[in-house]
């Protein structure tokens, strides 16, 4: 394998963080972040007192390779008084590497006092790092590519949610071991510990006018969050809105470090919720200048909940935007 190659897979597959051994780059971002509710917050599972299936999918623009998809069903079990849930993700970074995982999770549910709630979850998960040796270019035609292709180990991750009938926050950490993903025997590559804080408020409101649109409730929900792993750190803040069956959306993402900060991007956001059925399109609009090139995403979401309760379960239910 020619040198310059071998570089090039270095800065593909790791990027330095601040320790002595290199490490992957960080989790993917989903910009609908309460399509993914698990995915932000393991603590969400069985918050909607239904089964639900979601499905996310990621893309970068014009780059067919550069992608991530997410799958999860939770759903609330009465004799555990509290969520479970299974999530698959299968993360495309660049050509040559994919990532893969699936876990499980267990979501206690609590009541504090009155319309108090507050969730604990744990989760427990497999991963694995392959990498694509027959994509690169080895310089004698004989070579055989290296011995290892795939790395694998446990991954665990913990939440705590708490919501009101107006307020919901959180705070979860993934990756809490800090699995080491090397390909190599004698290197490391730290996942590091993604943490994660986000709140928001749901307002709800019925509308006064005459006709057919009298009575016919609106929402709006301002919401803020705060990721960190490794040296990477954004904030996120936006603001959703609509009433049925629409769903509209704004979020403005900061990167706080530099020079990564180049890369802020405006999230637009369309939704269509049709009671047991939510569908929602989002565009990353990348403030760099290179959106047309490189930095504009698409990302679609998929949400179904079927087997909800007859009865009366409303104290387990959350209110928030699930977009």
């Amino acid at each position: 394998m020619r040198p310059i190659t071998l570089i090039i897979i270095l800065l593909l597959m790791m990027q330095p963080f601040g320790r002595s051994a290199m490490v992957l780059a960080q989790d993917p971002v989903f910009s609908q972040f309460y399509a993914a509710p698990i995915y932000l917050n393991p603590a969400f599972a069985g918050s909607t007192g239904c089964s639900r299936i979601a499905l996310n999918y990621r893309q970068l623009r014009s780059i067919e390779n550069f992608h991530t998809i997410n799958f999860s069903f939770d759903k609330y079990v009465e004799a555990l008084q509290g969520g479970v849930g299974l999530m698959i993700t299968s993360d495309h970074p660049n050509m040559y590497m994919m990532r893969h995982t699936i876990s499980g999770t267990y979501s206690y549910h609590l009541r504090i006092t009155g319309d108090h709630f507050v969730h604990f979850a744990v989760q427990a998960g497999y991963v694995r790092n392959d990498s694509r040796w027959d994509r690169f270019d080895f310089a004698d035609p004989g070579e055989t590519p290296p011995k290892n292709d795939y790395k694998h180990g446990l991954d665990l991750a913990a939440g705590v949610l708490f919501f009101s009938q107006k307020f919901y926050g959180g705070v979860s950490a993934h990756h809490l071991n800090e699995p080491n993903m090397s390909l190599f025997n004698d290197a490391q590559s730290i996942l590091p510990i993604k943490y994660t804080a986000h709140a928001g408020l749901y307002f709800e409101r019925s509308q006064t006018g005459f006709g057919a649109d009298r009575g016919r409730s609106y929402y709006f929900s301002p919401n803020i969050v705060f990721q960190h792993q490794g040296t990477h750190s954004h904030i996120s803040g936006g603001i959703y809105t609509g009433a049925k069956p629409l769903m509209l959306g704004v979020w403005y993402r900061h990167w706080i470090e530099t020079p990564a900060a180049a890369n802020n991007t405006i999230v637009f956001l369309l939704g269509i919720n049709m009671g047991e059925y939510r569908i929602g399109y989002s565009y990353d609009y990348s403030l760099s200048g290179f959106s047309d090139v490189m930095h504009a995403t698409h990302e679609l979401s998929v949400a179904f909940r079927f087997n909800c309760p007859q009865r009366n379960i409303g104290r387990h239910i959350i209110n928030y935007p699930r977009f």
